[in-house]
């Protein structure tokens, strides 16, 4: 066995390189799949990242709608409390004008927070709505996203154009639900 082999890497640098030309020269759009790829991966990210803030801010809006009926329903409860007690006053025959007055201001004072609470609570449950909304945009921007990336890949180890295209189309929706998520 000898001990010393020569390889000729000359030749082979030469081959190489004109096996990459002929593929580049053969399929040039090839390197336009991996720029499309990345381009969507980081639309993806900053809509799956704004898909989950919208999510938690419409819980919270949501929890926080459910507890200002809770005090609705709180004051709705004190003002019947005070409207029997105004009754029971005036069917007993009562002659306390200061008492009555004392329940008849804590009744408007009751109707007064209920408006406020009942305008509250469906202010903050329609925002909810609004960021739920909002979130299903940037979900199926993602999932749109996701096949587009799928499809760019398929197209390129295929070898396969209209899989490229049907990757474009994808990530062109993708990026019009992603764009319609900060417009809703």
């Amino acid at each position: 066995m000898p001990d010393d082999i020569e390889v000729e890497t000359d030749k082979l640098r030469e081959q190489v390189d004109e096996a990459r030309e002929e593929g580049e020269q053969r399929a040039p759009w090839l390197r336009y799949v991996g720029l499309g790829a990345a381009i969507f991966a980081v639309v993806a990210a900053v809509s799956a990242l704004r898909a989950s803030d919208l999510i938690n801010e419409a819980t919270i809006d949501q929890i926080k709608a459910s507890d200002t009926w809770g005090e609705y329903q709180a004051a709705r409860g004190k003002e019947h409390m005070y409207s029997i007690a105004i009754d029971n006053l005036t069917d007993s025959g009562s002659k306390n004008p200061v008492r009555l007055r004392a329940y008849h201001g804590e009744v408007a004072n009751e109707v007064s927070k209920e408006k406020t609470l009942q305008t509250e609570a469906r202010r903050l449950e329609e925002e909810s709505l609004a960021g739920i909304v909002r979130h299903h945009a940037f979900e199926y921007a993602v999932a749109l996203l996701q096949v587009a990336i799928a499809l760019g890949a398929v197209g390129a180890l295929a070898r396969s154009k209209p899989a490229w295209y049907v990757s474009l189309v994808a990530g062109v929706l993708g990026i019009i639900f992603f764009v319609k998520g900060f417009m809703l």
